[in-house]
Parts: structure tokens; C-alpha cells; sequence
């Protein structure tokens, strides 16, 4: 278990896939993603065993608000021990709890499990800058704007950035954990 100040990171259950299928389907919450076709419950439930399979390169968690809703997923994929490096993503389904610093505190939380407990010197993500909010979250966390891939993914007609941000483990403020 991983706690923050507004929610606990757990692990993944497979009780899980059933807010995660109502997720993945909702036009609202993945506005801002990749390319993502309507999943039906077999296919999310073959992800989150996927995300529940234990392997050194890849780290999935769960979500809960303070009380204990399940509110969405976080992981850090592209793990490398040798470099010390990883890729964090956070996917916030339920939109009640949207606004309300979860996000922040979560990725705050798994940032500070990633540089003390796995030793991690740099994690890196990509998100779109368009969605200032996601951007401004990780900012707060301590993450810096590396760099703009132009152009680099397809979404709602056009090619669009993607904005790189990292976070050193010298950088990083643990806030109020």
C-alpha cells in the first residue's frame, strides 16, 4: 500500500475491470488519449490481468480516494534498473472525483515510492499540452518541460504535440506525504 494525503495506490484487482470498462467506453475520459475503440468487459478484463501479471518492466497500481473509491489507475512502465529510469501514466476514470487534487497526489505519491523504494533516478511521461491541467498537475510534482515532439500522434482530425516532462529523484519534493 502507497499513501498519499487525498488517496492510496493498491494493487489491482480483478473486481477492478468493471469501473475500468465503464472508463475506457466513456468519451469524457479519454477526450485527451490516444486513439481508443469502444473495449468490451472481456478485453478490459484481459488488461487488467495484464496490468495485475508481475514484471520487472512494468508497475501497475490502483487508485482510491480517501474513501476507498476506486477513482482510476497509475503505473510506471519502461522500468530499466540498469538506468535507474521509468515512465509514469495516470488515468483518472471517475469523474466525480476529477479537480480535486487526487491526481496530483497520487502521481506525488508514486514518485516518491519510485526514487526511495525503487531506487529510480529519473521518471519521464508524455502527455498532451493541450490538457493544461494534466500539465500544471505534473508540474506541481516537480516535473520539467524537456521538449515538444511536433506533430507527433493523430486525435480529432489533426496531428498533434506531445509534450516530454521529466522529474529527477534530486529534483523531486516529496510536498506533504
Amino acid at each position: 500500500m502507497i499513501r498519499g494525503k487525498l488517496c492510496r495506490l493498491r494493487a489491482i484487482e480483478a473486481a477492478d475491470v468493471n469501473s475500468y470498462h465503464s472508463w475506457i467506453n466513456d468519451e469524457d475520459t479519454n477526450q485527451w488519449r490516444g486513439l481508443h475503440h469502444p473495449q468490451s468487459q472481456e478485453a478490459c478484463a484481459k488488461w487488467i490481468e495484464l496490468q495485475r501479471t508481475q514484471r520487472p518492466e512494468v508497475l501497475s497500481l490502483a487508485v482510491e480516494a480517501a474513501d476507498g473509491v476506486l477513482v482510476g489507475l497509475i503505473g510506471l512502465s519502461e522500468i530499466c534498473a540498469r538506468s535507474r529510469r521509468a515512465e509514469i501514466w495516470i488515468y483518472l476514470g471517475s469523474k466525480p472525483h476529477w479537480n480535486q487534487g487526487i491526481g496530483e497526489d497520487a502521481v506525488r505519491a508514486f514518485c516518491n515510492y519510485a526514487f526511495e523504494q525503487m531506487n529510480l533516478f529519473r521518471v519521464s511521461l508524455e502527455c498532451n499540452p493541450e490538457y493544461t491541467n494534466v500539465v500544471k498537475c505534473y508540474e506541481k510534482v516537480g516535473f520539467v518541460r524537456e521538449g515538444i515532439l511536433r506533430k507527433a500522434y493523430y486525435r480529432h482530425g489533426e496531428f498533434r504535440d506531445t509534450c516530454i516532462m521529466g522529474l529527477l529523484r534530486d529534483e523531486f519534493s516529496r510536498g506533504e506525504l
